[in-house]
């Protein structure tokens, strides 16, 4: 059973949608011209925060490259454990039909649930950036927000999958003496309920 090759991109298609829940968050500030308001979207990348703080740190030798500014958020997988509180039967497989051919029947090794932990880090220079940017997360997680996502293509295994803000953590990070660049930090912990499928047979016999 072992070897069988196969990929569904299940955790890729967590990250994926993990990431998707913040890429549309911006901040507004009043212009000075008083009677405009000035728009930026925050931008996210995958990978630790401390890496983006370092590139910002380093920057004056960084020449001819773009600026890294701040506000800032980062987001990275950083465990997987199994779940066994959810481990919901002893039997190995199912059967799975296509709907538009009943002829069509796989058979699919029941899931097996995992958590995936992921952190959020938010940076910002600004306290008021970074109130704007939690006020525009927390009112969605009480503390869970259900994300869909198909988890295997070949049968149409479609899941509503829990994001769980489990912690917040707020600290301000001075780099060098008092006088430098400051930066505030909060990271968020999050823990995506997930299930893994194993081999999908074409014949169900098998």
């Amino acid at each position: 059973m072992l070897g069988q090759y196969f990929y569904h991109e299940i955790l890729r298609k967590t990250v994926i949608g993990f990431g998707t829940l913040f890429n549309g968050i911006e901040i507004r500030h009043d212009a000075d011209d008083g009677a405009s308001v000035s728009r930026m979207k925050v931008p996210l990348a995958y990978g630790p925060m401390q890496k983006f703080l370092a590139k910002i740190e380093q920057q004056p030798t960084l020449k001819g490259r773009p600026a890294i500014t701040l506000p800032r958020m980062s987001f990275e997988m950083t465990t997987i454990n199994y779940d066994s509180s959810r481990k919901a039967s002893i039997t190995q497989t199912f059967r799975s039909y296509n709907t538009g051919n009943l002829n069509n029947v796989k058979k699919v090794f029941m899931p097996v649930p995992y958590n995936v932990g992921f952190t959020l880090s938010i940076a910002t220079k600004l306290n008021d950036d970074m109130l704007q940017i939690m006020e525009q997360i927390l009112p969605y997680f009480q503390p869970g927000l259900n994300i869909t996502l198909n988890l295997v293509s070949s049968i149409n295994e479609k899941r509503d999958i829990p994001i769980i803000l489990e912690s917040i953590n707020m600290s301000d990070d001075y780099e060098g003496s008092f006088d430098n660049r400051r930066a505030m930090i909060t990271t968020m912990q999050f823990t995506a309920k997930i299930y893994l499928f194993g081999a999908v047979a074409d014949n169900p016999d098998a």
